[in-house]
């Protein structure tokens, strides 16, 4: 039987069944990685570009892996970000480039323009010209992620970096459109949590563009029951926050009375539970979100779905603590 040619350009089976063969480049590696250290940058990574072609070539990924991080790291720290840009381009796009290097890649670059508390809040630069570096690295690095499931995490958080630098400029309208592409609602790799940031920043952003129609269709996304779960509350409150400035906008009275309950339900629980651990608490939230759904309940035209709303609150112990809504309540409720 045959075997595999070492000149093969792709993983996996090679013709015949057999696995291809892989060359152990890791000794050379190291080597030429040492070497380029003390050459000019041009001929450090023309140095390194070969030695890449060998190493994906040859199917040693540990070592193509190795490169590829190197050829990076000469750039930044030759302060160069035309190479660093360059060279991250061209090695993503080689043909038949590993998967594991592309995301070595990117991984590489994420720590010098994002937070990595996070993973998307951009580093603070002080000169228009870094400011502009920054933007630039980020806009490739969230070209190279398109369409790879595997670096779906990576472009979402990229994403709404580009999206912050955006807004930060004063683009909001762009901002909006840059998160726009991403339907994060569908990623499997990020947390539930995250998807749900993410879409309030959509919401938000939409909502700045005065972009109503498209605000509504965004919080559409977000499954109510998932922020009912534990930890949630702070974004709970978020999101009927941004809802409210929707139906503000379309000036449906009954539907913010819905919003404004949910945050009081919300900073209600949350008030309570502070005053069982610290005999305090902040009552200002709850009171403040209880005193605008009597509001708006009854600026409402009235309906059998506002008078049930209007009973339920009335039966509210906490209703008690606001005395002009409980009497407003109750005149209502008064059969006439």
């Amino acid at each position: 039987m045959p075997q595999a040619s070492s000149e093969a350009t792709s993983s996996g089976a090679a013709s015949g069944g057999q696995l291809e063969e892989r060359i152990d480049l890791s000794t050379e590696t190291t080597q030429k990685i040492a070497q380029s250290k003390s050459l000019p940058l041009a001929d450090a990574l023309a140095l390194l570009s070969a030695l890449e072609k060998r190493c994906r070539v040859g199917n040693d990924t540990p070592s193509l892996v190795k490169v590829c991080e190197a050829s990076l790291e000469l750039c930044h720290e030759a302060n160069d970000y035309e190479a660093l840009v360059t060279t991250l381009k061209t090695l993503s796009t080689r043909r038949s480039q590993k998967s594991k290097a592309i995301a070595a890649l990117v991984t590489k670059c994420l720590p010098w323009v994002v937070d990595s508390e996070d993973g998307f809040t951009p580093l603070p630069t002080a000169a228009k010209d870094a400011a502009t570096n920054q933007e630039t690295l980020v806009t490739e690095l969230r070209n190279i992620t398109d369409g790879k499931m595997y670096l779906e995490a990576e472009r979402a958080r990229l994403t709404r970096s580009l999206a912050i630098l955006k807004e930060s400029a004063g683009d909001i309208a762009t901002a909006a459109d840059v998160l726009q592409d991403v339907h994060v609602e569908t990623y499997g790799s990020i947390s539930k949590r995250e998807k749900i940031e993410f879409i309030l920043e959509q919401m938000r952003l939409t909502l700045l563009k005065r972009d109503y129609v498209r605000a509504y269709i965004v919080s559409n996304k977000v499954k109510r029951s998932m922020l009912d779960e534990e930890g949630m509350s702070e974004l709970k409150i978020k999101f009927y926050v941004l809802l409210s400035q929707y139906h503000s906008h379309e000036r449906d009275a009954l539907e913010l009375a819905k919003c404004f309950h949910a945050i009081y339900a919300t900073a209600s629980a949350s008030a309570a539970a502070a005053a069982a651990s610290t005999d305090g608490g902040d009552d200002t939230k709850w009171k403040e979100s209880l005193t605008n759904t009597v509001v708006f309940l009854c600026l409402s035209e009235y309906s059998n779905e506002v008078k049930d709303m209007m009973e339920r609150i009335n039966l509210d112990p906490q209703l008690e603590k606001i005395v002009e809504c409980k009497e407003t309540i109750t005149s209502f409720l008064k059969n006439e």
